[in-house]
Order: C-alpha cells, then sequence, then structure tokens
C-alpha cells in the first residue's frame, strides 16, 4: 500500500506542515485570529495522529512548533499554538482512554490552564510586550476570573470540535483520500 511508504508519509506530513505554517502566519493578522489560527492549524495534526500514531503527529508538530515559534509575527499565537494547540491534537486520543469523566475532564482542563498561565507568563516576563503589559496593569481580578471561565469552555468547545472533526475525518474525509489503496 502507497500509504504505508516513508516517501507518501513524509509528503502527506509536508503538505500538512505548509498548510498548518500559512495558517499560523497568515492567520493572526486579522486580530481577532490571535487564538482562531493555532486552534485551526492544530485540527490538521488529526488525520496524521490517525493515519501514522501519535509519534508522527509529535514529530510535525514539533517541526510546526519550530518553524512558527521562529517566524510568526505575532509572538502571542505562536505561543498558543507551540504551548496549547498544537501539542493537544496529539494528546487527545491519549487523554481520552481515561475511563472516568470528571477525572478526564480535570485533567484536560488542569493542562489548559496550566498552558494558558505558560503562555501569559512568557509573554509578560520573558518576550516583554509592552502593549500587553500595559494592558495587564488595568486588569481587575473580576476580569482575570471572567478571562479564565471563558477560556475554559472555549478550551472544553474546542475539545468538543476536535472529537467531531475527528469523527468527520474517519468516516467522511478518510474513505475518499484513501479508497483506492493509497
Amino acid at each position: 500500500m502507497l500509504k504505508n511508504r516513508m516517501s507518501f508519509r513524509v509528503a502527506f506530513c509536508g503538505i500538512l506542515a505548509a498548510l498548518m505554517t500559512v495558517i499560523m502566519l497568515v492567520g493572526p493578522l486579522i486580530p481577532t485570529m490571535t487564538y482562531v489560527a493555532p486552534a485551526a492549524a492544530g485540527v490538521f495534526l488529526i488525520p496524521v495522529v490517525w493515519e501514522f500514531g501519535g509519534k508522527a503527529g509529535g514529530l510535525l508538530y514539533a517541526a510546526v512548533a519550530l518553524l512558527v515559534f521562529f517566524l510568526a509575527p505575532d509572538k502571542e499565537a505562536a505561543l498558543c499554538f507551540v504551548l496549547l494547540f498544537g501539542w493537544y491534537p496529539v494528546a487527545r486520543p491519549k487523554l481520552q482512554h481515561i475511563r472516568q469523566k470528571p477525572v478526564r475532564l480535570v485533567v484536560k482542563l488542569a493542562l489548559f490552564n496550566a498552558a494558558l498561565l505558560a503562555i501569559y507568563a512568557l509573554l509578560l516576563f520573558v518576550f516583554v510586550m509592552p502593549d500587553l503589559q500595559q494592558e495587564a496593569q488595568s486588569w481587575t481580578a473580576l476580569l482575570l476570573v471572567a478571562f479564565f471561565v471563558l477560556g475554559n469552555i472555549s478550551f472544553l468547545l474546542y475539545d468538543v470540535v476536535l472529537g467531531r472533526i475527528a469523527d468527520l475525518y474517519v468516516r467522511r474525509l478518510r474513505p475518499k483520500l484513501f479508497r483506492r489503496g493509497l
């Protein structure tokens, strides 16, 4: 089968890497896409994880993360991809194996909140973005709580959407892509 050949794997992953990189470089040029572009780029890891496994998905994530980190003009979007939306589609299938749904939910939210804290700690203290630091001075406790609550709700919706997109890929797109014995 062509699908099992190394050249096919490299080409398939290369095309997806290019698509993910373009999304990350062009997407954040529109201000509202700072969070949407990394989430959309992460979706393209689903076929790689499904077809070639978590190791291939992890390698693709690492390659795109390096490109995005060094090339992306929007460091906030780049960090969102590198620390959250890039690795999560690769890790999600393993997290789904946690049998107890409340425990699985707590683990996912703990990972999300740790990534979110790391993103903003890096943006405020390492990459020193003056606009963000000035904006952060006006943040109140209520605003921070609202930010985290809405962020957690958005992440849970993203998790559901990833599951639905994976199902859509397996049921609809995969048979069309690989119907000729690829």
